[in-house]
């Protein structure tokens, strides 16, 4: 069994992405990303009991890796294989997965991110440590490197493009991982609605119409919506329409009445008493503490 290893060399270039700090809701299924270049010497290694990452709350959780090389080459060792990742390639480790990563020439070019072991990835569990080719591979270092360039940039649309890429994002690890073909085709139509109520909040949803989408009986949708979300409907819709509100609040400066409208409240007062019942603050004294932690992490705070 591996011994934890962590061996880099000062040479090594490495971007890490914390996305507890970027828009959208991608924490919830990424815990830690980054893009890498390596070189002269490098190797990560676990025991197999599963990394316990820890988060900037100290919050700690196993994770799945997953890397996509874009250039050069290195080598993995899990069980009594030992793999080369070459370009256009992806490495898939489940949670719990003895294994060694290191340089094999003279450089090499990827990006790796470790995912929540969540409800969303619990199939991952049921899949064998494996190296294999995919378009995806490109496609997912591609996307990364263009949040990491926005994320260093001072467009006044920063924010709106980082949310866009971070969706495409989390849809890119889906299609790598294939986990439509982990789905019934009853699951793929719940996921594939909830994805088009996520872009339309402003709609006046209901449990009825909802179900009425995908040709379900209201009850059998409500115990479809607690399998797959772990929440009633209501509730759901409830989560993600306060989630873009506390997007919106930090990241742009719409006032209460445009963004109750953008998140589908008929006016600023419900949205406020919902917001408020949800997170103890009133939205706007929610948006100055934002601000407050925002201008505390930035870099010129620190000049």
């Amino acid at each position: 069994m591996w011994q934890d290893i962590l061996n880099i060399h000062p040479d090594c270039i490495e971007d890490f992405f914390d996305f507890d700090k970027l828009p959208g809701q991608a924490d919830s299924f990424i815990a830690c990303a980054g893009m890498s270049y390596l070189q002269t010497e490098y190797q990560i290694g676990k025991t197999g009991k599963g990394e316990l990452h820890l988060d900037n709350k100290k919050n700690g959780g196993h994770v799945h890796y997953l890397i996509c090389t874009h250039a050069g080459e290195g080598k993995i060792k899990f069980g009594n294989e030992q793999r080369l990742a070459q370009p256009g390639s992806v490495v898939l480790l489940p949670a719990g997965t003895p294994f060694l990563y290191e340089l094999s020439g003279d450089y090499w070019e990827m990006c790796w991110i470790l995912l929540h072991d969540c409800p969303e990835y619990e199939f991952i569990h049921q899949r064998q440590p494996c190296v294999y080719a995919s378009s995806n591979a490109e496609r997912l270092y591609q996307t990364m490197a263009l949040i990491r360039e926005f994320k260093h940039g001072e467009s006044i649309y920063q924010s709106d493009i980082i949310l866009r890429l971070v969706e495409v994002l989390i849809y890119q690890i889906a299609q790598t991982l294939n986990m439509g073909q982990q789905l019934s085709k009853q699951q793929q139509k719940f996921h594939s609605l909830m994805r088009r109520v996520n872009k339309q909040l402003q709609l006046p949803w209901t449990v009825k119409q909802l179900a009425a989408e995908i040709h379900m009986s209201e009850p059998h949708f409500f115990r479809l919506c607690k399998k797959e979300m772990g929440m009633t409907p209501l509730k759901l819709l409830t989560h993600t329409r306060l989630e873009y509100a506390c997007y919106l609040l930090r990241y742009t400066q719409y006032n209460l009445e445009q963004i109750a409208d953008t998140v589908g409240y008929g006016d600023s007062a419900s949205f406020a008493h919902r917001f408020k019942k949800e997170y103890g603050l009133s939205p706007g004294r929610w948006r100055i503490d934002q601000t407050n932690n925002l201008q505390a992490i930035s870099p010129e705070s620190d000049e």
